[in-house]
């Protein structure tokens, strides 16, 4: 993923995610904001750098069973309802926010297409770069696994941004 500004990198759902907040958003809305849909399983947002750092992420995407993996991961839940999904980056989420008439994805985030079949999906990220450090764990290769595995049941849903610091 590269081209747009990646501190935040998020997940949607475009058919069901609500993007508008307000004209004149502050970063406490948006953070909530994305907390609520989030709880809705329309999007999963994760904070990918402390230090501002833009970097053009290397995901890898699986859809399948649950990894073995022990690095830095978190898990949440997604549904999805159109056979697709959209990895989405800061500038992405934020034009959204503001503007009733920007969808998600932009044009630059519609190239990064999930195609997926309709089902709830609890969804590993696995980052194995620290682009704050500057270091890889586990894997030199990817910096950010997105791991899809199809559930019938649903564990408790978080509500906040993974890896936030504000």
């Amino acid at each position: 993923m590269s081209f747009g500004d990646t501190n935040f990198i998020g997940v949607a759902n475009a058919k069901e995610y609500q993007s508008f907040v307000d004209e004149d958003w502050e970063l406490d809305q948006l953070l909530n904001h994305f907390g609520s849909e989030m709880k809705k399983r329309n999007i999963l947002v994760c904070q990918m750098t402390e230090e501002g750092i833009e970097h053009s992420w290397n995901v890898e995407v699986k859809i399948g069973t649950e990894s073995d993996i022990d690095t830095y991961f978190t898990t949440g839940y997604i549904n999805v309802t159109n056979h697709q999904l959209y990895l989405v980056d800061y500038d992405c989420l934020t034009m959204a926010a503001q503007f009733e008439d920007q969808l998600v994805p932009d044009e630059n985030c519609s190239k990064y297409r999930i195609d997926i079949k309709n089902g709830m999906y609890k969804l590993e990220l696995i980052q194995f770069y620290n682009v704050d450090k500057n270091e890889y764990t586990g894997n030199d290769r990817t910096d950010l696994l997105l791991n899809f595995i199809k559930v019938e049941h649903v564990e408790e849903t978080v509500n906040e941004v993974f890896w936030c610091t504000y």
